[in-house]
């Protein structure tokens, strides 16, 4: 006897559970945000909504059919996939600025949010109805060789009552997102019975199908580095044919004076005369060598620890004898030369080298630099003026119109400024159809060099424009980084499996 009131107060529990989840959060939104306050949710507002019904529904399948595996089941799968939903949701609006958002705020909170912590509730829950069920041979004991339980007065009100909500929701749905093929709005109008301001869309099927893939518009390649051509990923040609420059005009041509090829066993991804020095890079590797190229010190560095840094690309001074490190997806190291460094202490961020090198210290340690217009974008070069970095974004497989250079203030690592230059353009071309590998700062401007057309931008920082077109000669088919070294440019590329170090006037 004592088994059988445990199994109704369970059933007691999983019919309240089920009737909460759509009284409050759905009925709340249908009856009185939509049809009071005017309120029409978005397609991803009616999926998380859906997948409530769902939630709730399973549950009181339970408190008519019994506990069944199948019902069960299809509850916590609904459920892990509203989870998924919700946080799908809140992530397109996580870095927004305070108060920014949409929808009706219950608390400070948008609806969205709220969806996260409805779906966890359900897994709360479902735990605590777990812990005051009885033994399961009790379940099968309680239905008395019948196919479906007999009602309570409460699981027949709650029924009738979340039919009328979901029959609501169904016709909320019908008005304001329309039948098949209509999909629903991604921004909303407000919630109407008038035909006049109805809006119903299908636009949402084209976006959806031109691509799958979970990471939705992260889903961007790698960038192409030397150690690692990706072209065919990207679905960008590189060719270097000057005349195929998005240019309206080429204003200077560049000759190659001396070319260098060093033996050196890496492909050299980054290459700058830093302090008298070489400063080399190849992926996660940075060599400073003489003026033979041959290695001094290295290190190579640990690209997982606190903070994740991709592939290198690109090296600047930093303060007094210290410099930072730059990888393609916007994360940085300070780190400077110490020959006496605390091995035990730098063993955090170099896998070789923690004995000549320290990333762990005063104005030293990893950072990440926060964009807006280049968020969706990696980037392959940096340099600076002493007050600011700059950075420039390269096209990917998902955007190749794009071009945008950065300002960060090295004084804390912080946006500063976001800006695309202005510029002569052929009809039909943008900036993103360069492919900047590398930049170097010079009188105010920022030479920026594009693997991609044999092309170098001169972009003017005060005027945010370019000033100046510049090609190099075609045979210089994989160009990686430029510097300016006893008043003339070098051009590093790496090509035909060498390392070639070109000096041109």
């Amino acid at each position: 006897m004592c088994d059988i009131n445990k199994t109704k107060f369970f059933y007691f529990l999983m019919c309240l559970a089920g009737f909460l989840i759509i009284l409050m959060p759905v009925g709340i939104a249908n009856l009185i945000f939509g049809y009071m306050l005017g309120d029409s949710p978005c397609t991803s507002c009616w999926g998380q909504r859906e997948s409530m019904i769902f939630i709730g529904v399973a549950a009181l399948f339970i408190v008519r059919y019994g506990m069944k595996g199948k019902f069960l089941a299809f509850l916590l799968i609904a459920t892990a996939f509203g989870l998924w939903q919700s946080f799908n949701h809140i992530s397109g609006h996580a870095h927004r600025d305070l108060d920014q958002g949409f929808g009706l705020p219950i608390f400070g909170l948008h609806t969205y949010f709220w969806a996260e912590v409805v779906f966890w509730a359900v897994v709360l829950l479902l735990g605590v109805i777990f812990a005051f069920a009885p033994k399961f041979g009790s379940f099968e004991k309680e239905m008395e060789g019948v196919s479906f339980r007999k009602l309570t007065k409460f699981n027949l009100a709650a029924m009738v009552i979340v039919a009328f909500i979901v029959a609501s929701n169904v016709f909320q749905a019908f008005v304001s997102t329309g039948p098949i093929p209509y999909s629903g709005q991604g921004d909303p109008v407000r919630f109407s019975l008038n035909p006049k301001y109805i809006i119903w869309d299908d636009s949402g099927w084209n976006k959806s199908w031109k691509s799958i893939s979970f990471l939705g518009k992260r889903d961007v390649k790698e960038p192409d580095f030397a150690f690692t051509p990706a072209n065919e990923k990207l679905g960008i040609e590189f060719d270097n044919n000057i005349s195929n420059a998005p240019f309206a005009n080429i204003d200077d041509n560049l000759k190659i004076v001396n070319e260098t090829k060093i033996d050196f066993p890496k492909a050299i991804n980054t290459l700058d005369y830093i302090n008298g020095e070489y400063v080399a890079s190849s992926k996660w590797e940075v060599f400073f060598l003489d003026d033979n190229f041959s290695t001094k010190t290295d290190f190579l560095l640990d690209p997982y620890f606190s903070a994740t840094i991709n592939p290198i690309i690109g090296i600047i001074p930093y303060l007094d004898n210290k410099y930072i490190l730059m990888g393609s997806n916007k994360t940085f190291l300070r780190f400077a030369q110490n020959p006496n460094a605390d091995e035990a202490l730098q063993y955090a961020d170099f896998i070789r080298g923690a004995n000549n090198f320290e990333g762990q210290g005063e104005n030293l340690g990893r950072g990440r630099i926060d964009t807006v217009r280049a968020k969706f974008h990696h980037i392959l070069s940096t340099t600076t003026d002493g007050k600011y970095m700059y950075l420039a974004t390269v096209p990917n497989n998902k955007d190749t119109k794009t071009f945008v250079i950065s300002k960060i203030s090295l004084a804390d690592r912080v946006l500063s400024a976001e800006f695309t230059p202005k510029a002569e353009l052929k009809e039909g071309k943008t900036l993103g159809d360069l492919y900047i590998t590398s930049m170097a700062f010079k009188n105010g401007k920022i030479y920026a060099l594009s693997k991609k057309h044999n092309v170098i931008a001169v972009i003017d920082l005060d005027k945010e424009e370019v000033v100046k077109t510049i090609s190099y000669p075609e045979n210089i088919t994989n160009a990686r980084s430029l510097f300016f070294k006893d008043g003339k440019m070098h051009i590093l590329s790496y090509q035909d499996g060498s390392n070639i170090l070109y000096t041109l006037d």
